[in-house]
């Protein structure tokens, strides 16, 4: 009966403590704060990496319109119009890394004066962050940007 007594005290005691309470709180709130965090992370990356590739077929797309073909940078001499319009992709978005196979254009080769001219970019967008990745299927997202503008008239085959 002592020793009951005894357990009564130590509970009481517990019971009326809040030593420890605040730890208790902080343990509790942290995960949940760092999985927003790192959610805030996630989709500023993915939102950037959007914009980024959206604004480098726009620039393509303005840049096909000319006519215009860029220099090789190994020789010298000039690309052909869909390599050019190609590569203003991959220096506008220098950061993400664009695999060539997944841009498109339409016509293929840009077409001529006052053709439409489609520029297609298709991208996988992976997280970095190991819980998000399970979140999506494969932890990856896929999405295509794409952007369609006439031809100015220009003269074919003129290279600047």
């Amino acid at each position: 009966m002592e020793s009951f007594r005894r357990l009564l005290l130590i509970l009481k005691r517990f019971r009326r403590s809040d030593s420890g309470q605040g730890l208790l709180e902080f343990a509790v709130i942290v995960p949940v704060l760092l999985l927003v965090f790192f959610g805030v992370f996630e989709f500023g990356r993915f939102y950037f990496t959007r914009v980024t590739l959206q604004q480098a077929v726009a620039e393509a797309a303005r840049f096909a319109i000319t006519g215009e073909v860029l220099p090789d940078p190994d020789s010298g001499d000039p690309m052909s119009r869909a390599q050019s319009i190609i590569a203003v992709i991959h220096k506008n978005a220098h950061t993400l890394d664009i695999d060539v196979d997944r841009i498109t254009l339409t016509p293929p080769d840009a077409g001529g004066p006052g053709d439409v001219v489609t520029v297609n970019a298709e991208f996988s967008f992976e997280f970095v962050v190991p819980l998000y990745d399970k979140l999506v299927p494969g932890g990856k997202i896929d999405f295509e940007v794409s952007t369609a503008m006439k031809n100015e008239p220009f003269i074919t085959g003129q290279a600047n």
